[in-house]
């Protein structure tokens, strides 16, 4: 009876260590991801100078065709990267003497090729971005390409304008804030103008057309914001 008794405690001590195992193996596989996922793991839009050159050449043929009429360019170098290929969102900024020419993007998410993307944007931002006139043959040489790969669009989840000011990082966030299906954005560039979060907020809401604390007012806008990979002709 003695050992039955013995033998009915063992088992769930061997269940217990069967337990333990596991769940030190889980937690071990939980915090090997995080570390990979957040310290360790490479910038999946990166691009090599090589690849960033290809983009810019296709953007640099695409503003040619812009002002000649042409419509998209259609022929692509013989070797693209896989990058090149893979479905992206691109900004495409034209400055004249450091003055900004044009800026578009399409869409933010990734939807099409790059190859395919960043002509189509550049295409935008020479002859439909409403803020300026369209490019014309005499200034292409002049225009300056710059291209940003968006990534890592987060919606952010706030409740007052306080609460949104803390979860905006300046320097590193672009910012979209929608209201009534309208939507703008700011690139993370232009913290260099506005510095302060809450200008750089004002500021965005001025550039849309809404008053400058639309912002800070309740219904509050949608928020956004991203990363970008940004790459450009030289200067």
């Amino acid at each position: 009876m003695n050992t039955d008794l013995k033998r009915a405690g063992e088992r769930p001590a061997t269940m217990s260590r069967r337990g333990n195992f596991w769940v030190r193996f889980i937690l071990s596989a939980v915090a090997v991801a995080f570390v990979w996922y957040f310290f360790v793991r490479p910038n999946s839009v990166e691009l090599t100078w090589s690849e960033q050159e290809q983009l810019l050449g296709l953007a640099r043929e695409q503003l040619a065709a812009s002002v000649a009429d042409e419509g998209l360019i259609d022929i692509y170098p013989p070797e693209l990267s896989e990058k090149a290929l893979r479905d992206g969102a691109a900004f495409v900024s034209l400055t004249i003497d450091g003055q900004l020419r044009g800026c578009m993007i399409d869409q933010f998410e990734p939807h099409e090729p790059l190859i395919v993307n960043v002509p189509r944007n550049t295409e935008l931002a020479a002859r439909a971005d409403d803020r300026f006139p369209a490019l014309t043959a005499e200034e292409v040489q002049r225009v300056r390409i710059e291209i940003s790969i968006v990534y890592d669009i987060t919606s952010l989840s706030y409740t007052t304008a306080d609460d949104l000011l803390e979860k905006i990082t300046p320097e590193e966030d672009g910012v979209i804030l929608e209201i009534d299906g309208e939507i703008a954005t700011y690139l993370p560039s232009v913290w260099q103008i506005f510095p302060d979060p809450a200008e750089f907020l004002s500021q965005l809401c001025m550039k849309a057309g809404w008053d400058a604390n639309r912002w800070r007012t309740e219904p509050y806008p949608t928020v956004q914001t991203y990363h970008v990979f940004d790459f450009g002709e030289a200067e």
